[in-house]
């Protein structure tokens, strides 16, 4: 049997952000990243743990997220997340146009991983995007659940 490497270092990324042409830039950006990414999106907090909790073994290495969702917001996702028996663990990086201590702090005490700024170019997208997934992919370790 042969294993498809390029499956294997695919990095998959559920991206819950409510606003589609920030959903397109994201997409765009990710593009031209060094590793794969495979993007999976859901548009609140609510689609997003609802698919988490419906995707079996075939959850994501990182879930993207912005704060400000309809339906349930993103500290509350986190929260729910974070409570969660079987998805806790999951790595959560905070990416919102919130760049206020106050949001921040709530972000880290809801559970988020990292918080990161979004950038308002695609140029800058890229460039910070390009960032988390080095990090997230490359110098962290993967952690795969159960």
């Amino acid at each position: 049997m042969t294993i498809d490497e390029s499956a294997v270092n695919e990095a998959m990324i559920l991206l819950v952000e409510d606003d589609p042409d920030d959903v397109r830039l994201i997409e765009m950006a990710l593009r031209s990243c060094s590793v794969p990414i495979r993007m999976t999106t859901a548009a609140d907090g609510a689609e997003a743990l609802a698919h988490l909790e419906e995707a079996g073994d075939d959850l994501p290495d990182l879930v993207l997220l912005d704060l400000n969702l309809p339906v349930m917001s993103g500290t509350e996702f986190l929260s729910r997340l974070r409570e969660h028996s079987a998805l806790s663990a999951l790595p959560v990086c905070v990416f919102t146009t919130a760049d206020d201590p106050v949001t921040i702090r709530r972000a880290y005490a809801a559970g988020a991983n990292a918080v990161v700024t979004k950038a308002d170019s695609l140029a800058g997208m890229s460039q910070v995007l390009n960032t988390i997934v080095e990090f997230w992919f490359k110098v962290a370790e993967r952690y795969r659940l159960d």
